[in-house]
């Protein structure tokens, strides 16, 4: 009996031991090894311009992290990281975080492509993916749920072409069908300095006011031909079948992404520009291109003073301020105003008008929206209409939202819608 007893005891001396090294008094296991927190990047993998500072940061205080460039694995003998990185060329970053008693991270991965900066007048638009969701507070666009899109980065102008632009590259352009020579308009603008009929600024010069009166046909015509001024490889194909009143009315093209030239921009690409290119910002989900609606008002509603900050249309169109009296296309006070003139009014990328002033021209054919996985898409494969979007001086606030879609005929010509033009990143 002894003997016995003095096992058990020898048993609980064993066990007590082992409790001592492994628990605590309260029966937790505090004395686990813990692991240091993942290293976060402050700009997440993508197109980057040269010069764009990473900072890398790791939540697990007093952690000190290594990283490497050459895409090896990064160990506590790698460069230590304490100061930002500034990205040059393209380049894999690799990170770990290490502290003293500590497991150490997991390896965080960011891989940046460099992309040159924009040209005089654009906007870098970095490329990104777009998953997307249901917009109970605005329209559905095209980034709806279920439908998931890539894009690639690309430059995007920072206003709409103006009168003066479209006067400069389109003086002179000469098309031959069937034997007869035409000359294109180069002045096709109905708002003008004046205009009886157009009032805003109607004393000043409208150089810097957008063009508008000009067909699809003749949008993509310019942009070919500002492709040829500065030598660039023109985007698109064209053979003119008909030109009326100095306006390419119908047409045959064909687009090539590949090339580097101008050419106008998608309808995804215009809507990730206007929604400010960044999906996990807060003001990709504004009604307006830089600006929300204003409180207590719905998303479609006719009169917005959320607009007034940024955009131009039927109910500001006088005074910069949403008021009572709506200015339609045949009332005094009507007409484009300078573009970029809501000295404010730029959305995260820098872009001015995207909501108000004149719509634009977008190189899709319009059609609905599925569900689907699609890299750089360019609207549906056959049908008349082409889209427009961003709405304009004499509508009303909703269809100034970013993710209005509209849709005109693409021999259309009106005083309300215009164009800007965009061109590859890479």
């Amino acid at each position: 009996m002894k003997s016995i007893l003095k096992k058990v005891a020898g048993l609980a001396l064993v066990a007590g031991l082992v409790f001592g090294m492994f628990g605590c008094a309260n029966g937790t296991t505090d004395s686990i090894i813990k692991t240091v927190e993942t290293p976060v990047f402050s700009v997440a993998s993508g197109a980057v311009t040269s010069g764009t500072s990473v900072t890398i940061s790791c939540a697990t205080e007093g952690a000190k992290i290594y990283y490497t460039t050459d895409g090896s694995e990064p160990t506590a003998s790698s460069t230590e990281y304490t100061t930002a990185i500034s990205i040059t060329a393209d380049v894999t970053i690799k990170a770990i975080a290490v502290k003293s008693g500590m497991n150490d991270s997991a390896v965080a991965t960011a891989s940046y492509n460099v992309i040159a900066p924009a040209p005089e007048g654009f906007v870098t638009v970095p490329g990104g993916k777009v998953t997307g969701a249901a917009y109970t507070d605005n329209y559905t666009g095209v980034f709806p749920a279920g439908r998931n899109v890539t894009l690639g980065s690309f430059y995007m102008g920072k206003y709409e072409v103006t009168q003066a632009q479209y006067k400069s590259v389109m003086e002179g352009q000469k098309v031959t069908v069937n034997g007869t020579e035409y000359t294109l308009a180069d002045s096709p603008s109905y708002c003008v300095q004046g205009s009886t009929d157009y009032k805003i600024d109607v004393d000043k010069d409208h150089a810097n006011h957008p063009v508008e009166n000009v067909t699809w046909y003749d949008a993509v015509y310019y942009c070919n031909a500002l492709s040829a001024k500065e030598n660039l490889d023109p985007c698109y194909t064209i053979t003119v079948t008909t030109v009326s009143s100095g306006h390419i009315t119908a047409a045959t093209v064909e687009y090539d992404k590949a090339k580097n030239g101008y050419r106008l921009p998608t309808e995804a690409e215009w809507e990730y520009a206007a929604r400010g290119g960044d999906p996990t910002a807060a003001d990709w989900n504004y009604t307006f291109s830089g600006a929300n609606k204003a409180d207590g008002t719905s998303y479609n509603a006719s009169k917005n003073a959320g607009l007034d900050s940024v955009g131009w249309y039927c109910y500001n169109n006088i005074s910069g301020t949403t008021g009572d009296t709506v200015v339609t296309n045949s009332a005094d006070g009507c007409g484009t105003h300078e573009v970029g003139s809501k000295t404010n009014g730029a959305n995260r990328l820098g872009i001015y008008d995207m909501s108000g002033n004149v719509w634009e021209w977008c190189y899709d054919r319009y059609g609905s929206t599925s569900s689907e996985t699609v890299t750089d898409p360019a609207g549906a494969s056959s049908g008349v209409y082409r889209v427009r979007r961003g709405g304009c001086w004499c509508y009303e606030a909703g269809r100034a939202s970013v993710s209005n879609r509209g849709y005109v005929g693409p021999n259309g010509q009106y005083n309300y819608l215009g164009f800007r033009v965009c061109r590859n990143a890479n």
